[in-house]
């Protein structure tokens, strides 16, 4: 089950409460020796997770910007380096921009076989699947990585073999650090990749706060026209009325008697009280 912030859920349903000796007290049985036990409740082992909820998630690979950007964009203050895998959780940061007011996520680096949980590749993927907008953060300047659209590619088929879904989410391609320079052959082959994904593509130098402008207008435009994230709907199960029918073994000469009413009988009496049998 999605949960949303302030929703309830019961997981596991509590047991049924008994009746103490009292109850069963009578004028010529003040003080019975026996009582009838509770019902027992449901005993489940469960695993949480937890995903950010953020309207924008920037992602791409470690070192390229992203928490420089969402710090220049949001008084956000993450922990900014010039290595990879500074930020080791997803940043949140409120921005108000062009008549809007949203939050974005600034997502640890991912690398080659996130997919598969390489480099706490889950951890940091399962926080993007609530984001309606991804802003794809690349070194166009190639500072660190040789290939830039190579890049951008690798980090796709990482999302779509999460979760192919996450693939074809909207996207904002944002080639970081044009400060540091960037060829113009390598730009060529970018900007042709963006217009046949019809994705939207700016140079920014996010520490000189260069480009930024134009772009935080195109995330609040784009915010504003996609739909709210797509919460799961609560899925019920119907009780499994197999389980109420008694049933009867014979093994070896032992009958064996099992079923759901009978067992809940069994749970409520004391067996060993003669009382309690009556």
């Amino acid at each position: 089950h999605d949960m949303s912030d302030g929703e309830r859920f019961v997981i596991a349903h509590g047991g049924r409460g008994g009746w103490g000796n009292v109850h069963f007290a009578t004028s010529t049985r003040q003080a019975p020796h026996f009582a009838r036990a509770g019902m027992q409740g449901e005993e489940l082992f469960i695993t949480l997770e937890l995903k950010m909820l953020a309207d924008v998630g920037i992602i791409g690979y470690p070192n390229v910007g992203k928490s420089t950007l969402l710090s220049m964009v949001s008084s956000a203050h993450p922990r900014i380096a010039s290595y990879q895998f500074t930020t080791l959780s997803p940043n949140l940061g409120v921005i108000s921009a062009y008549g809007r007011t949203f939050v974005m996520a600034d997502i640890p680096g991912l690398v080659d076989g996130a997919s598969e949980g390489k480099g706490l590749g889950h951890e940091f993927l399962r926080h993007i699947e609530r984001c309606r907008l991804l802003v794809h953060v690349f070194d166009i300047s190639a500072s660190e990585r040789p290939d830039p659209l190579e890049d951008i590619k690798n980090i796709n088929k990482e999302l779509k073999s999460y979760a192919s879904e996450l693939a074809s989410r909207p996207q904002i391609l944002v080639g970081n650090k044009i400060d540091q320079g960037y060829g113009k052959e390598v730009f060529k082959k970018i900007k042709a990749y963006a217009a046949r994904k019809k994705q939207p593509l700016f140079l920014i130098a996010a520490d000189l706060d260069e480009g930024l402008s134009p772009l935080m207008e195109e995330i609040a435009r784009q915010v504003a026209l996609l739909p709210a994230p797509v919460i799961c709907e609560r899925e019920y199960f119907a009780p499994d009325t197999r389980s109420e029918a008694i049933t009867v073994k014979n093994v070896n000469g032992v009958y064996f008697v099992t079923g759901g009413k009978l067992r809940r009988l069994c749970e409520n009496v004391n067996f060993d009280d003669r009382e309690s049998l009556a």
